[in-house]
Parts: C-alpha cells; structure tokens; sequence
C-alpha cells in the first residue's frame, strides 16, 4: 500500500503531552480523512480532529510538521486505499466488460463520496495553501506513483474487454509499452479514464446545477450509465491487433 513521506527538513521536538501511543499517527490521519471527505480541505478542523480523538494539537506538528502534510497523507491514503479496492475488484470481474463498468463506476462512486478527498487529489494546488505550494514537486511525486497504478488497472480492463481474455492485472510498465504498441488501446484508456475522473468531479459538485438539468429533463446518472453502455459496446467491437501478438510473444 503506497503512503506518504514524512515531511523533510523537520526535527521532532519533546513527545507532548507523553501521547505515543501505538497506532497514534494512523488515527490521526483516519479521523482527518474521515473529516476531509465530509469538509473539503478548506473545512477540515485538524484541531476539530484531535479534540475528537482526546489528542493534544502539538501532536499535529510533531507528527505531520503542520496541518496541510497531515491533510495530503489523510487524502493519498485513503484515494491509495481506493486503488486497490479497484484491483480488487478487477480480479473478481467475471469479464472485460464488467472489469471496465466498474472501474467507472466505483471511480464516481469514490468521487461523490469522498467529494473533499477527491478535491485535494485532483487539485493539490488548489486545494491546500499557499505555503504548501512550495511542495508541489514532492506532492506530485507522492500520487503519481499512486496515479499509475490507477492508469495500470484502467489499461487491464481495456485490455481484457478488448482482447476477449479474463481480468487481469497488467503492471504499469506492461500497460506503457501496450499503449506505445497500440494506438486503438491507448485512445480507449483515455476515454475510459477521462470519462471515469470527469463524471466523478462533475456529479460530486454538480448539486448547484441540478436545478437546470431538471428543466432541461436530463438524469446525468441515468445517461452516464447509457453513455458507458454504449463506450463498452464499441470498446468490445475494437480490433485488439498487435496486444494480441504481443501477448503471445
């Protein structure tokens, strides 16, 4: 399971308040992602969290080095622990088709619930503060290795619907070379995955615009999932060429 570094450049002081417990730091990020898929990053109170857990707030400094190094490991955590339940459910897909119509729906699933985690993952930039800005090399480093795995098990899916084979993981630099490879796969990965990410943010903050769909007479879930429809049935239609040739080398 990938998770976050510690914050660089910082020394830990005196334990305060001799709170070291065992297990200490993974409460606190639980309870803060627990917060943060309910407030957003702007929201979340990490003093509101330690007050909840009975901790003293300087923890949040000496564990964390600051609120916002608390608030991404809380978010990379919990979009990590998201990823491999999307592994999870690849390998327990019967088919590619279905492979493919759950990884986008759970990807907007994970999105509508988890709509403050979501913000932070997608707009790191945006969604922390400016002093958290000078981190943006380190942040991006931090969730493309989780990214990646992501994109892996996006490619996995395309690639079984495409060739007709069982569900199965592919490592992400097998899934590089196929879409070097492939140009028909590598434009159904971007499909797939841009359709997944962008119907996630657009239905987790469409609820200030629901009132114009309504007059319109336009179910956004309703046609997402007559869209994907339609996207898996031309996917499975699409010539599989050279994966197959390179599968059987």
């Amino acid at each position: 399971m990938a998770t976050s570094k510690k914050p660089q450049g910082k020394k830990r002081g005196p334990i305060p308040k001799g709170k070291d417990d065992e297990g200490t730091k993974e409460k606190m990020i639980a309870a803060t992602a627990r917060h943060l898929a309910e407030f957003g990053p702007r929201g979340t109170e990490v003093g509101a969290v330690c007050k909840e857990l009975d901790l003293s707030p300087s923890l949040v400094n000496y564990y964390f080095g600051g609120p916002d190094p608390l608030i991404w490991q809380a978010a990379m955590q919990s979009y990590a622990d998201h990823v491999e339940a999307q592994r999870q459910a690849l390998e327990r897909a019967p088919d590619g088709k279905l492979a493919v119509e759950t990884w986008v729906l759970n990807t907007i699933e994970w999105k509508q619930q988890n709509p403050g985690i979501a913000a932070v993952i997608d707009y790191p930039m945006l969604a922390l503060s400016r002093e958290e800005m000078a981190e943006a090399d380190r942040l991006a480093k931090e969730l493309s290795a989780v990214s990646r795995e992501n994109v892996a098990i996006t490619g996995s899916a395309v690639y079984s619907l495409m060739t007709g084979k069982a569900p199965k993981k592919l490592s992400s630099a097998r899934v590089a070379a196929l879409i070097k490879l492939n140009s028909e796969f590598a434009y159904w990965i971007s499909a797939v995955g841009f359709g997944g990410f962008g119907a996630g943010a657009w239905i987790a903050g469409r609820k200030p615009y629901s009132a114009v769909w309504r007059a319109f007479g336009f179910s956004p879930d309703k046609q997402i999932r007559s869209t994907l429809r339609e996207m898996t049935a031309r996917l499975a239609k699409s010539d599989p060429g050279s994966l197959i040739d390179e599968e059987e080398k």
